[in-house]
């Protein structure tokens, strides 16, 4: 058995970078956090608007 040669020790692939996703001048990322900031608004609004419709029906006559 010592006469059988050691697997020769592989180095790790290369990890490719990428250039940065950009979109007419603004990066992706910033579109993600923004689209996310409006659904967060439009829920609060929505949610605001429910509240109104339920206060509105409990005072009514």
């Amino acid at each position: 058995m010592a006469d059988t040669p050691k697997p020769a020790a592989h180095a790790p692939a290369p990890v490719p970078k990428y250039a940065e996703t950009i979109d007419a001048g603004y990066r992706a990322s910033n579109r993600v956090w923004i689209r996310v900031w409006i659904y967060i608004v439009s829920g609060h609004v929505f949610v605001a608007f429910l509240f109104l419709l339920f206060y509105v029906g409990s005072h009514k006559g």
